[in-house]
């Protein structure tokens, strides 16, 4: 929509609605408060309506209605968790469907699924309430890197030995609970991070060594920027769980994108 075309109908739903719901001009746009409260208020609605066509779509038996996915981020590169293919088949097997997805980090991904901002989330396990429901479908090998510009880099493989490595400061995931440095007994966490990306950029300054994806990792590996610090034996799977709320009724276009994940998803994430 043009702009004029697009203000035109904010001022309809305003004046539907009986109170002004965004503030816009040349210093941009911003909701009020009441426009805030609306927009999160919507959202159940468009759950509700979403429900309402699926059920609908079961009588008629068709597959109808809107999926909206929530993923966690820097999973793209991951030849195992082909989360486009799944796309591809759902855009494939319902020609009318509405797909939304979000790609955010693990608390973001929770915090929406609990406004009913999306259906599903695929995250690592959090620490949720009993409201949600959440189901293990594939674990991503990590392993224990460190930067070009760190001391263990040119550290020869024979002194690499757990010891040596547990003596220099780690970055974990703050949802994690210290899970990343199990094999290290003794290893002093100097930074918590959030999100992937921000863990990466971390452990590229020389400052800390962390676990990363290993396909995630693999592109600073190859470049020479990063070198894999670990045995095979201390790489660390971690879980991706399906999380959904359990008062919401999964619907027929949802049951298939749990189906399409799980039969293409390799378990241990090591691949075929």
């Amino acid at each position: 929509m043009s702009q004029s075309t697009l203000s035109f109908h904010l001022k309809a739903l305003e004046d539907r609605v009986g109170f002004e719901l965004c503030r816009r001009g040349r210093r941009g746009f911003q909701l009020t408060e009441k426009g805030r409260e609306v927009f999160e208020a919507s959202k159940s609605l468009v759950a509700a309506v979403s429900s309402f066509e699926s059920k609908l779509g079961e009588l008629k038996k068709e597959i109808v209605g809107t999926l909206r996915v929530g993923v966690v981020a820097n999973t793209v590169s991951d030849p195992n968790l082909p989360i486009d293919a799944v796309m591809e088949a759902c855009l494939r097997k319902v020609k009318d469907a509405d797909i939304e997805l979000l790609v955010a980090h693990p608390q973001a991904l929770i915090d929406e699924l609990g406004r009913d901002g999306i259906d599903i989330a695929l995250t690592p396990p959090m620490r949720i309430s009993a409201d949600f429901r959440e189901k293990v479908f594939y674990h991503e090998m990590h392993s224990l890197y460190c930067s070009h510009r760190h001391p263990l880099f040119k550290v020869g493989k024979a002194a690499l030995t757990r010891e040596e490595i547990a003596r220099h400061d780690f970055i974990v995931r703050s949802y994690a609970n210290k899970a990343e440095i199990s094999f290290y007994p003794g290893a002093q966490v100097r930074i918590q991070s959030s999100t992937m990306e921000a863990q990466a950029i971390l452990v590229l300054s020389g400052s800390v060594i962390g676990y990363l994806p290993e396909h995630f990792a693999r592109q600073w590996e190859q470049s020479g920027q990063m070198r894999r610090l670990n045995s095979p034996a201390e790489r660390y799977a971690s879980p991706l769980v399906i999380v959904s709320k359990l008062d919401q009724r999964i619907s027929a276009i949802q049951r298939m994108f749990i189906k399409e994940l799980t039969s293409r998803c390799v378990l241990d994430g090591t691949g075929p």
